[in-house]
């Protein structure tokens, strides 16, 4: 039970390079695919809700960005403050690999209540959705799961940076607020120029 744990709380020391990589990348496919199922868009690293395109590749689009826009920050800004070499292929494979807490986000967000919540197009549902008190509660819940799934998402993120670039300390904190914050801001721009 610790290995479990240990490996949930830092699973960079023990997968890096290819081997994340691939488990990343598998992540996002089946993530994207939950996503299009459930009708839920990325609209950036922390943002995800409903939007007016519906086609597939709009889906494959938010979850490619979402995942290159961070890792490309990441990488460059490591080329200034890191003292190590960093591969590219580190930072891309811990990114995705960070980002397979967004498979369980996307079934969260893609289960019924929160479905509706997306697809409200009228005063008259809003009001009569909020009469419901069981389906509040879901929401909530819902919700608190998803936001915890993205705090999850950024603990690794964080993780990853440390490992992948060898950052400790004052630039570590820089490389992951312009990965996560700064690439959040930049996926939203450009997601939002595919709707």
């Amino acid at each position: 039970m610790n290995e479990v744990l240990k490996f949930i709380k830092n699973p960079f020391y023990r997968v890096a390079g290819y081997t994340s990589l691939v488990w990343g990348v598998a992540g996002m496919v089946v993530s994207t695919a939950i996503a299009y199922w459930g009708c839920i868009h990325f609209h950036g690293l922390l943002h995800y809700g409903g939007a007016p395109n519906e086609a597939w590749w709009c889906f494959v689009v938010e979850h490619l960005a979402v995942w290159l826009v961070p890792s490309v920050l990441i990488y460059i800004s490591s080329l200034f403050l890191s003292r190590s070499h960093v591969r590219p292929v580190d930072v891309l494979g811990t990114v995705a690999f960070a980002q397979l807490p967004f498979v369980l986000l996307s079934l969260c967000m893609a289960l019924p209540p929160v479905r509706e919540v997306v697809t409200i197009q009228s005063l008259q549902a809003v009001e009569q959705l909020l009469s419901d008190t069981g389906w509040i509660l879901s929401v909530v819940w819902i919700g608190a799961v998803g936001l915890l799934m993205s705090i999850w998402v950024l603990y690794w993120i964080f993780r990853a940076i440390a490992i992948s670039c060898n950052l400790r300390g004052r630039n570590l904190w820089i490389v992951f607020i312009l990965g996560a914050f700064v690439g959040d801001i930049l996926c939203r721009y450009l997601i939002g120029l595919c709707y």
